[in-house]
């Protein structure tokens, strides 16, 4: 007789992270798949003890995996002053009312705030609320922060201080600063913030966890190990989290290349990041990728594009590059044949071609390599688009961007955000694809983006906004950029989990069990209707961490 299975998932159909299939149930015992088959035969598996979990008609598919997110910040900020639940003004300032009441805390963080919501925020609305302390709040893209006066104080900025190199700090008329400020110079301030601690950071780790495996999430790529901004490297929560076994989902992550980094600096920089790669490795946390910010976002004018911004506040301006082209190139080959995969952060299509040429050049010099992946993909040139297969570049994407975007257009024009993302087109050139949220600057459910992905539009309102917004914007140019639902759910799961994790990510007898159960099969659907689906059941490394109620 077979041994019995621990948990048997019935009632559903199976997509194993390519395909849909016939399959309806599957069977598992520790922490592998035993079994794959119909309903009928998984209860040939069943025993005394075997948990039977009715998926009633759901999809049963290999656990989402992120590869783009930062959790432990998103976890932090859950536990702190957790601004993206606002969809108005009013609520924004009570949020952080609220928290000023509750804490006795030196400095008051957090972050989630909307720019639709506070296109230009200035200090005298946070010393209403708090003048004694300072006040320290992330933009939800964390590109920028929004402080008080207290805040600037402390730092020493005033009408003196002058902006630092790809970075701005917002002023009044008479050039004082008005608390906000982007890019580099939120390091002005951020430094001036006390770093969280390891227990802080490993309580936000697993604050993230939780959620996450409400969304079907079993493991992710944090995309950011290092000191960025006022952030404290998330390194030894996460070292913390493996050594005390409450880190159960499987976890990556992306060593930081500090913008402004030269070429001479660069062996110095791989030679470190080798040691921390073996000593993260020896602890259990793979580390073997690299991440670097080639340019800023289009929302604040800092990404680095081919033609000029349309808004007049940034008139002739064309962003520009966080590092010069050769520090990209050395970067990228040394890391590249130091066996670094590269992970980057491109916003612009000037960005997008230098990183993709550094990438080529890297492959001209050192042959085939890691498996580079540029995230994000706002604005690609065509050509430049064709040119990931080839590469060998995987095209990582944060889906939930991808439909119209009101303040983009008024930014790069219409004309331009209508021809962003451009997903079907790197697809079609033979692009492998993963995909990510970028939480908690989006919101880390897949279903939210797969649904964007395929259909090219949001089924979130748009918030409130205090400012001017751009005319309508009802289309994007579906027809030729959408991804099927059958690409989108693949990049989701088991592209994102072969590309960040280094295994095949697939329902597949022999796998590991990080399963998720969809409430429906979107594959019976229309696929407006695909925003309706949510997450019924997590099972990670083989045991059923969340069941929804």
């Amino acid at each position: 007789m077979s041994e019995t299975a621990d948990l048997i998932i019935t009632g559903g159909r199976i997509f194993d992270g390519r395909v849909r299939t016939s399959d309806t149930a599957v069977a598992v015992r520790g922490n592998k798949i035993v079994r794959i088959g119909t309903d009928t035969e998984m209860f040939e598996l069943r025993g005394q003890d075997t948990r039977v979990l009715d998926a009633a008609g759901g999809l049963i598919h290999p656990g989402f995996v992120d590869a783009h997110i930062h959790a432990a910040s998103a976890g932090a900020e859950r536990l702190s002053i957790d601004l993206t639940p606002a969809t108005t003004v009013d609520e924004t300032l009570d949020l952080i009312r609220a928290a000023a009441e509750r804490s006795d805390a030196e400095w008051l963080t957090g972050g989630g705030w909307s720019h639709d919501l506070f296109p230009l925020p200035t200090r005298h609305q946070l010393d209403a609320i708090e003048s004694d302390r300072p006040v320290v709040l992330s933009d939800a893209g964390h590109h920028t922060l929004w402080v008080n006066s207290r805040a600037l104080d402390i730092a020493g900025l005033d009408r003196h201080t002058p902006d630092p190199h790809n970075g701005m700090i917002y002023r009044d008329d008479d050039g004082d600063p008005i608390g906000y400020l982007n890019e580099t110079a939120t390091e002005l301030v951020g430094r001036f913030v006390p770093p969280a601690s390891t227990e802080e950071i490993h309580a936000g780790i697993l604050n993230a966890q939780g959620y996450l495996w409400s969304l079907g999430v079993t493991g992710w790529h944090e995309a950011i190990l290092g000191d960025y901004n006022s952030q404290a490297d998330c390194t030894p929560g996460y070292v913390r989290a493996i050594a005390d076994g409450t880190l159960r989902s499987d976890v990556s992550g992306a060593l930081w290349i500090p913008p402004g980094l030269t070429a001479p600096d660069v062996p110095k920089l791989v030679a470190r990041f080798a040691e921390l790669r073996r000593r993260n490795a020896a602890a259990g946390f793979a580390t073997s990728t690299a991440k670097a910010m080639i340019d800023g976002v289009p929302h604040g004018g800092t990404a680095a594009l081919l033609e000029p911004y349309c808004n007049h506040s940034h008139d002739g301006s064309t962003g520009g590059l966080h590092f010069t082209e050769d520090a990209v190139r050395a970067f990228v080959t040394q890391l590249d044949a130091a066996g670094f995969a590269l992970h980057l952060h491109v916003m612009g299509d000037r960005g997008i071609r230098v990183a993709l040429d550094a990438i080529e050049e890297a492959r001209a010099t050192n042959g085939t390599g890691p498996r580079h992946h540029i995230a994000h993909l706002s604005m690609v040139h065509p050509q430049d688009a064709r040119r990931f297969g080839p590469l060998g570049v995987t095209a990582n994407i944060q889906g939930l961007w991808a439909a119209p975007d009101a303040f983009a257009a008024t930014m790069i024009g219409e004309e331009r955000m209508l021809q962003g993302y451009p997903f079907r087109t790197m697809a079609d050139a033979g692009a492998d694809l993963a995909m990510g949220s970028d939480w908690p600057v989006s919101s880390a459910d897949p279903w939210l983006a797969i649904h964007v992905t395929v259909n090219r539009w949001s089924p979130e309102p748009i918030p409130e906004s205090s400012g001017e917004r751009a005319g309508s914007v009802d289309t994007l140019d579906a027809e030729h950029q959408s991804l099927t639902l059958t690409q989108a759910l693949g990049a989701y799961t088991s592209g994102s989990t072969s590309l960040v994790l280094g295994r095949p990510g697939r329902v597949q007898v022999g796998e590991r069990a990080d399963l998720a159960v969809a409430t429906t099969d979107p594959f019976g659907l229309e696929p407006s209707a695909i925003a309706t689906v949510r997450n019924a059941a997590t099972v990670v490394r083989g045991e059923l961490v969340f069941v929804r109620e």
